[in-house]
């Protein structure tokens, strides 16, 4: 497309425009908002300075990686190590399944409800729950979009009442359908 040249008439209207116009003399001080400021202070990572050290010289607090860098086979919040690994390795043995495949968010979030429950009250630990992947899309950002039920059904299981009988979630191994499906271990029932 081409620019479209002014005529003489035009450019004597922008002239008388610009001539009536004063500049601004002041330089304008941007203050961030109350949330700018938040958001900047909580989004840098703190770091320790680095301190200086000879070669050969022991360090004087063991090392650890950064809390952010941890992998879940690390992380154990709510059961013992040896079993949280079994977990993850999913090396404990499934007490039940549910399928979610080709369910709505409610009637989903309903079946997993009333068998979580039904399982904690039977004295089942272990429950698989498979999701399913999700459709593989793009919104208008070319953002890929995960799996609703995929999404959501961690997000339901840290709810009440679920949240009061499930012990731990974490991702299935690819044998038990991997990306789709979850591990819901329960708390024991007493």
């Amino acid at each position: 497309m081409s620019a479209k040249k002014l005529s003489d008439e035009d450019k004597a209207l922008w002239r008388s425009v610009a001539e009536r116009v004063d500049p601004i003399r002041e330089a304008y001080d941007f203050a961030p908002s109350v949330k700018a400021k938040l958001k900047t202070e909580t989004s840098k990572p703190k770091r320790d300075p680095i301190k200086q050290f000879r070669i050969g010289e022991k360090p004087k607090q063991p090392w650890s990686p950064p809390s952010g860098s941890r992998t879940p086979k690390d992380v154990t919040p709510h059961m013992d190590k040896k079993n949280f690994q079994r977990l993850v390795r999913g090396k404990l043995e499934i007490d039940g399944k549910l399928d979610l495949h080709g369910m709505t968010q409610e009637q989903a979030k309903i079946a997993l409800r009333s068998k979580i429950l039904q399982a904690h009250s039977s004295g089942k630990r272990l429950i698989l729950v498979v999701t399913g992947k999700g459709k593989h899309r793009v919104d208008e950002f070319n953002r890929s979009i995960v799996g609703v039920l995929r999404q959501n059904v961690p997000q339901w299981l840290r709810q009440l009442p679920l949240s009061s009988v499930v012990l731990e979630v974490t991702q299935a191994q690819q044998r038990h359908g991997g990306d789709g499906a979850f591990y819901v271990y329960l708390r024991r029932n007493r």
